[in-house]
């Protein structure tokens, strides 16, 4: 029995200690990363007709000095993704935005990824958000 308790122990404390920081908004049943100087990201697709419309908001803290971002427009071929089109943009300061389209999009699924660097002074931070999926 005393062997089973510590293994549980052991199991719970591995649990908890590994992996990267979460925090939970929403309903709480939506888990994000937990970021130093990134207040928000979004990435959002729709598509009309053939065509894509990519937008992506990547907001800093009052500490952020400089935002590089690239929106990847990707469409599922099996288990991988493909890319079909990049944009890449920077802005020195606290607030990025930025609005690109594809045209002529055939059918099948489609996903926007957007990969930013959030630099705070010398400091930086990753920043990945993917758009929902998207079926034509």
């Amino acid at each position: 029995m005393k062997k089973a308790v510590i293994a549980i122990m052991l199991s719970l404390s591995v649990l908890f200690s590994a992996g990267i920081p979460v925090c939970a908004y929403g309903g709480g049943n939506i888990a994000s990363p937990y970021y130093l100087y990134t207040g928000s990201a979004k990435s959002n697709l729709a598509v009309l007709s053939s065509t894509a419309y990519c937008k992506s908001e990547i907001k800093g803290d009052s500490t952020v000095t400089k935002i590089s971002a690239t929106q990847y427009l990707e469409k599922k071929n099996g288990n991988k993704w493909d890319i079909i089109d990049f944009w890449s943009d920077s802005v020195n300061g606290s607030s990025l935005t930025m609005s690109n389209s594809k045209d002529n999009l055939s059918s099948g699924t489609y996903h926007l990824r957007t990969v930013a660097t959030v630099y705070s002074g010398s400091k930086y931070e990753p920043v990945v958000k993917t758009s929902m999926e998207v079926t034509i």
